[in-house]
């Protein structure tokens, strides 16, 4: 699975790979978040993207 989130100011693409990937609304002290948490081989690690840099997120699934 891959997520490809576009993101204001830059050039390139940000893309996250992994078994499973989950994009999840988070909210912390009024700011609103995306968290991307994505998982590969037993492992899992957590990203926080503030929402407002948020272009367009883009996942494709692996068959």
């Amino acid at each position: 699975m891959e997520v490809i989130i576009k993101l204001k100011d830059k050039k390139e693409p940000v893309t996250y790979t992994g078994d499973r990937i989950d994009v999840l609304d988070f909210n912390m002290n009024g700011t609103k978040y995306k968290q991307i948490r994505y998982f590969k081989k037993g492992f899992s690690k957590s990203e926080l993207i503030d929402e407002n840099l948020i272009i367009k997120i883009t996942k494709k699934e692996e068959n």
